[in-house]
């Protein structure tokens, strides 16, 4: 009776870890990310149409290219690095 009752703890433990690890709802995908970055650049750099084109395909033909993620990266050069 016992060791059924501790697998069952065990398994709802488990099953809380997995769900508590998963990203939230509101956490931004990379597109959305790097959506936010294309309008930076050209606003600030003055790009045109075309070239924001050809940044957005290097981006789409990487898969993974981005800023990285904000809530582990450090960045020495900063004032909250």
């Amino acid at each position: 009776m016992i060791p059924n009752r501790l697998s069952w703890v065990g398994f709802l433990a488990f099953l809380c870890f997995i769900f508590l690890s998963q990203p939230t709802a509101t956490a931004q995908s990379l597109k959305e990310n790097n959506e936010v970055l294309f309008e930076q650049l050209q606003r600030v750099h003055g790009l045109s149409g075309e070239q924001m084109d050809s940044i957005r395909a290097l981006f789409r033909q990487s898969g993974y290219m981005g800023q990285g993620n904000p809530s582990v990266a450090k960045h020495p050069m900063t004032p909250d690095g």
